[in-house]
């Protein structure tokens, strides 16, 4: 299978909201910051060394960055006494235009550590949008007005795999630098993330996720695989861009062999990351720990 097979069709409600989640200068609680430093971040190969063509922004509580062209891995690594050895690469989403950071990103992490999981959030390179704040947004107005009310486009970014790809081979081949386990390294993915997770579990490769986690990806995407990992998918019923409500994909998952959760709540919309406060989705955060908990469980 090529890469970014599975493409994710967009409302233009959907649309609009990615325009106001990028743009700074004429939405107000979007302000323009330096990029940040990570104590632990590991430039991936597979980058084009340009981290100078980064945007990034500050909101009232996420972290957004867009134009990505050099990968790298953020690392959150649990106090030795707390470490069980499984690690988990996470894909923050976004549409492949920004990368939500925080809520899908480094806030996971962060738990996951504290869990005694070894955390690597994965910031991976986008399709490009111009450099200019309005001129980002022009032409974001223009795709919304050429494809009319209710109508889809589909979204991609093969790069955005490879990079997925080169990182869980790094986390596989360095595995004795960070104590990990190599047969518990898996994966998380939120929305755009999830789509690029999916399409590393297609590229089979034997370094892929030895379990993997689907969060409000499509869920109509097709299985090709013959080898799956343990997966847990779960979305929100008021998800405003995944419009495909028979949750086909965990059962293609077993149909193929493989073991598939899925989490369904009645609220929380897209983009919920842990579990968005005062709706259903809220119990997410607790949910995943659990299943987490079955599948980095040491063989007996």
């Amino acid at each position: 299978m090529k890469i970014a097979n599975h493409k994710w069709k967009l409302t233009v409600a959907g649309l609009t909201a990615l325009v106001l989640a990028a743009c700074s200068a004429p939405i107000p609680g979007f302000e323009r910051m330096e990029r940040p430093e990570f104590a632990a971040a590991i430039p991936l190969p597979s980058g084009e060394d340009a981290a100078e063509d980064e945007q990034w922004y500050r909101t009232k509580d996420n972290l957004v960055v867009r134009n990505v062209r050099q990968p790298e891995l953020i690392a959150f690594l649990p106090e030795p006494e707390k470490a069980t050895g499984a690690a988990v690469l996470v894909l923050p989403g976004g549409a492949f235009q920004i990368l939500s950071m925080s809520t899908e990103g480094t806030e996971v992490a962060e738990l996951l550590a504290d869990r005694g999981i070894a955390a690597f959030v994965l910031k991976y390179r986008l399709n490009e949008t111009p450099g200019n704040d309005l001129l980002f947004a022009a032409k974001m107005a223009g795709m919304l007005s050429s494809i009319g009310d209710g109508a889809p486009i589909e979204v991609s970014e093969p790069r955005a795999t490879a990079d997925a790809l080169a990182a869980l081979r790094l986390l596989d081949e360095d595995a004795e630098r960070w104590s990990l386990d190599r047969a518990r390294i898996g994966m998380i993915g939120f929305s755009a993330g999830a789509m690029t997770a999916l399409n590393v579990v297609e590229e089979g490769k034997p370094w892929g996720p030895d379990f993997l986690g689907y969060i409000y990806g499509p869920m109509d995407a097709a299985v090709t695989a013959d080898t799956l990992p343990p997966m847990l998918a779960a979305i929100a019923r008021d998800d405003e861009l995944i419009h495909d409500r028979t949750f086909s994909l965990p059962q293609s998952w077993r149909e193929k062999g493989g073991e598939a959760e899925l989490l369904v709540y009645e609220d929380g919309g897209h983009g919920f990351g842990l579990g968005k406060t005062g709706t259903d989705s809220a119990r997410f955060e607790e949910d995943l720990l659990q299943w987490l908990s079955l599948q980095v469980a040491p063989a007996e």
